[in-house]
Order: structure tokens, then sequence, then C-alpha cells
């Protein structure tokens, strides 16, 4: 297992839960902790996470060898990986999950990727309070398909200013989507308009941010918007490791269980594969699809469940939290029609952690796996009438729904992106209206004659 987050860490406590000791895993990891990131945005207003959780005691609770480096590249024929420091690492399966790189989105912007920026963000809502500051804007990037933590930062950020007794600074917030969090759908979108509109927070939707320049912050399209501070979240790209097929971006193109065309015995979950959606929930549900793939070749499990996306948000206020959940119903109908959201102040599944992961929740939960006595995550029963054809389908459907919409958007690149993880969950294969779409989108982005 290489990587130290949520994907490695799920794919670990989910693997050992099926095969047991039948197996050896070790854990490469460059951290030595993991960081409980999807909780981060509370920490700039004096609100903590769960603690971080030593990976020397989580291989050790899991019955694996924790080896401390980064994983530069693989060798499939020889089935090696080769650590950035030159040691190599013989493997019989091979699963990374070591992330995506962050990089800033909005020039001019601050750019929250995480708990180190948590003391840059108080320092802007400081600015506020000392009249330093008077208008702040939070920007969805045009390359983020997971735009809930910006909407977290700005409701909190609304609260604390409120909580301070300013009562003269604006806040809004920036978005290329048509609907605030549009995947979850239209009962997402109406609540939290409410709950913006409450908070006294201004929402441009269908704008990208381009650039903070001099007090304005540009947008495409539209009149450039005062603001003296912006809070972004990053764009992100793929790990690039050699040896092994990526995207333009760098991210690792992965079937629906997870596997690495063109390298046999390696697999690949979380923000490290081209599925456009890089969330942490969705990435546990990649890792389980891992999991019972390698149970499988083992002939340990019979017919591994493909990787079937159900996306949970816990959307942190700075009151009661919401839950968020949606999934593709069944049906024949296009799949933008058939995505059906949840809404509601009470817990959608259980443990409710911020990360829904079927082992990582649990084990947050209590510090034990599940096989020492914890309960797996409550999923949600499958859906009524979907055959299991279409519940292999669901990951692709998704992925088209995505480049449907951000071609919609007028964002090819990403579109494009999202095509390609399509076609990769497909086998590489595509309709021919699809393919007809990627032809157009392409020439939508060719440099002018």
């Amino acid at each position: 297992m290489a990587g130290g987050g949520v994907a490695a860490i799920e794919a670990l406590l989910a693997l050992r839960h099926m095969v047991g000791a039948h197996i050896s895993i070790t854990l490469l990891a460059a951290e030595r902790s993991f960081v409980h990131r999807p909780s981060s945005v509370a920490g700039p207003f004096g609100l903590g996470g769960p603690a971080p959780l030593d990976l020397a005691a989580v291989a050790r609770d899991n019955g694996a060898e924790l080896v401390h480096g980064a994983l530069a590249s693989v060798d499939p024929v020889r089935r090696i990986g080769v650590l950035a420091g030159g040691d190599v690492l013989p493997y019989d399966k091979l699963v990374i999950a070591v992330g995506a790189v962050s990089k800033p989105a909005v020039p001019g912007a601050l750019t929250f990727a995480g708990p180190a920026q948590a003391d840059e963000v108080t320092a802007v809502l400081d600015r506020v309070e000392r009249g330093e500051a008077r208008r702040l804007v939070f920007a969805v990037p045009a390359e983020a398909t997971w735009s809930l933590p910006v909407y977290e930062l700005a409701m909190m950020a609304a609260v604390d200013l409120r909580d301070r007794g300013i009562e003269l600074a604006t806040l809004g917030i920036v978005t290329p989507e048509h609907e605030p969090l549009r995947l979850f759908g239209a009962a997402a979108g109406a609540a939290l308009r409410e709950m913006l509109d409450a908070r006294g927070i201004a929402l441009w939707t269908g704008a990208r941010a381009v650039e903070l320049r001099q007090g304005l912050l540009h947008v495409e399209p539209g009149a450039p918007l005062r603001a003296d501070a912006v809070i972004s979240v990053p764009a992100l790209e793929g790990p690039a490791l050699a040896g092994l097929p990526a995207d333009a971006l760098g991210f690792i193109p992965v079937d629906a269980h997870g596997r690495v065309s063109g390298a046999p015995g390696v697999y690949a979950a979380g923000d490290a594969t081209t599925f456009p959606i890089k969330q942490g929930g969705l990435a546990t549900q990649q890792a389980d699809a891992v999991a019972e793939a390698i149970a499988a070749d083992l002939d340990l499990v019979p017919d591994p469940t493909p990787f079937r996306p159900v996306l949970r948000g816990l959307l942190l206020t700075g009151g009661a939290p919401l839950y968020l959940r949606a999934e593709l119903s069944g049906g024949q109908e296009p799949a933008a029609r058939r995505l059906r959201g949840e809404v509601s102040g009470h817990a959608l599944w259980w443990p409710p952690g911020k990360v829904a992961g079927r082992y990582l929740a649990p084990y947050l939960a209590d510090a034990r796996p599940v096989a020492l006595g914890s309960e797996p995550l409550r999923d949600r029963a499958a859906t009524a009438g979907a055959s299991p054809a279409a519940d292999r389908d669901e990951a692709y459907r998704l992925a088209m729904l995505i480049a449907e919409q951000d071609a919609e958007l007028g964002d090819y690149r990403q579109a494009l992106q999202a095509l390609d993880a399509a076609a990769a969950l497909a086998g590489g294969v595509l309709p021919d209206e699809w393919v007809e779409s990627r032809a157009r989108w392409q020439r939508e982005l060719a440099p002018p004659s």
C-alpha cells in the first residue's frame, strides 16, 4: 500500500478485514501520521477535528509493516516499486493511494489546502476585524469538482465575524457551478442558498475566478468584483509516477475495480486516479473496490463489487451541520436526470464522520478495526430496481455526467479529462456520440488558425 491518506488506510483496513492473515502487507508512507484534512476547515475558527493517527499504530493494529518513504516510480515488469531515495520494494500486488499534488488555482488568493493554512485564514479574519479588509470573497476554482470546503469556509467565517461584532464586512462566493453544490442536486442547492442568504453571503454562480489584482477579483465571464482578500481551494495534479500510464495532468487511469491498464498486479484508488471527483468518501469507496478485487484475485472472495459511487458530504456551517447524500438512481434516462440527492439535519450515515469510509469511519470513531468489534459504516441499501449491470455502470455514468456539465460551463479541458476517466472505467471504449463530443471539445480548445 503506497500512501498514508484516506484511500491507503481504507484499503489496508478493508483488505485485512476481507483476507485476515493470509497475506503480508507493507504500508509505504512519506508521512508519519494521518491528518484528517476534511475537518481542517474548522481549524481557523477554533474548532478541532479528530487527532492525527500515528501510522505506526495503524500498521501495528492491522498486522502490517510500515516503511517510511515516497514512491517515485514503478517497474511493472519486475514488480518493484522504486522509492525516492533509490531503494526498491518488491510486490505481488501494489496499491497506489498517494493522493494528488496541490497547486494554487487563483493567483493572488490565499489557497487553503489543509491545516498548514489555518493560521493564514485566521490572519485574514483578523485583518477584517481591524478594518484593513472589508470585502472577502471565497472562490471555487474552475478546476475543482469538490466545492464543499469553500462553502464551509465562507459560512464559518460569516459566523466568526458576526461573533466578533463585525458588521461592515461583506462576504461572497464565486463558483463556476450553475447551482451551489450541484453534485448533490436541487434540494441541496436550495438549502444552501437559504443558509447563505441568512448569513448575508452573496453568491455569484457561473463565474470562474481568474486572478486577484489591485483590489479586484477578475472573473470570467463578467465584470471584476471588488475584493480585499480571496480565499480559494487548490487545483490538483496527479502523481505522474514513472512506469505507469497517466493522463495529461499525471492522474492514473483505472477500471471499475481500480486496476491499472498495462500493469498487472497494480491498482490505484483515490485522488491519484483519473476519476474526476476528488473527495475522501469516494476515495474510500474506490479503495474498497480495490481490496475486493485483490481478495478475488487470491480466490478469497467471489465476484468483487466494482466501484459504485455514493456521494456523501457533511457540511460544516458554523452551527448545526448539514448532511448531504447523492447517487445515481435506477432507470434508463440520462444521468443528469437520475442524480438523486438528499439533505438532512440528521446523520444520513453512521458513524457520521466527515470521511464516510466503510472501514475508516468506525476506525476513526473508536480506533479499532472492524475485525476487532467495530461495526462497518452503514451504507444505504442498493437502489430498488437497479440491475447488477447498472451498478457496474454507476462510476462510468457519473464521470460522463461531470464531463457533460463541465462542457456546459465551457470548461472543455475539464470535460475532456472527465471523459478520459469514463473511458478508462469502460475499458477504453466510448459510444460514438461521445467520441464525437470529444472531437468537438478538442476543436474548442484548439488555437485559432
